[in-house]
């Protein structure tokens, strides 16, 4: 059994995706620990949790940092484990996405080395590898290499947006096959650009928001062709890790700089 559970909130933001309206409010939703959840195996160790993402039989899905089970799905109301692989596969587990179909996208971020898989990696709800795009361990910034990418957003269409976060500082666009389409952004601080992009998200217009976490902000672009639409950077925003578009049309923001 795990000996120590320590439960750590970030500040959650909430943007209106509609760009009349996009100033940050503070969440007031309220919560509650859950104790127990989720169950995990008798003696498993959690590594640390990277990602998360739901799909639709509201099964919660956990990319962790831990050497054995690193993708797990649970239960949201009971916290029972209904599925687990990924043994042995990943140097760092960062970013996770589940797609229309429930399929799995993560991606194999950096250590503290640089250490990387450099890959975005697709399994299907029962674990099998569909798609890997990326040179396995060998850094790039091509349509066929990745530098430490941090996070995938998957389009309803299937083509997947990559924050290629670490070194690259670009987001690259590729095809429901894995075809590269097309990048943008490079380091620096002007539109377009990213000191660390470590979070993306879409939402139903097409458009991608950018954790641009270096820079204390939020990017937003056009999905279609990479223009640069809009620049968040509201005062309470510190470090923005990562981010997601709910049903309801706000973007919810995990900020890591009020930890």
């Amino acid at each position: 059994m795990i000996s120590k559970q320590v439960l750590v909130l970030t500040l959650i933001l909430l943007f209106f995706t509609g760009f009349t309206n996009s100033q940050a409010q503070n969440s007031s939703a309220s919560y509650k620990v859950v104790h127990g959840w989720p169950k995990l195996p008798e003696g498993f160790i959690l590594g640390a949790a990277s990602a998360v993402a739901v799909d639709s039989h509201n099964h919660v899905w956990l990319f962790h940092r831990g050497k054995t089970r690193s993708i797990m799905a649970f239960e949201a109301e009971t916290g029972k484990m209904v599925a687990s692989f990924g043994d042995g596969m990943f140097i760092i587990a960062h970013g996770m996405a589940v797609d229309a179909e429930d399929n799995i996208w993560v991606t194999d971020g950096t250590s503290g080395t640089g250490a990387s898989r450099h890959q975005v990696l697709k399994f299907s709800h029962d674990g099998k590898l569909l798609m890997t795009v990326g040179a396995e361990g060998v850094p790039g910034m091509d349509g066929t290499h990745f530098n430490q990418p941090t996070d995938i957003a998957i389009a309803a269409n299937g083509d997947f947006f990559v924050s290629d976060g670490y070194v690259n500082r670009r987001v690259a666009k590729f095809n429901k096959d894995g075809q590269f389409l097309m990048d943008w952004g490079r380091e620096g601080d002007g539109d377009g650009e990213f000191a660390l992009p470590h979070g993306i998200a879409l939402d139903s217009r097409g458009r991608i928001y950018v954790a641009d976490r270096s820079n204390l902000r939020i990017q937003v672009f056009d999905g279609s062709n990479g223009a640069h639409l809009a620049t968040w950077t509201p005062e309470m925003m510190a470090r923005p890790w990562g981010m997601e578009v709910g049903a309801d049309g706000y973007l919810y923001v995990m900020d890591g700089g009020h930890l």
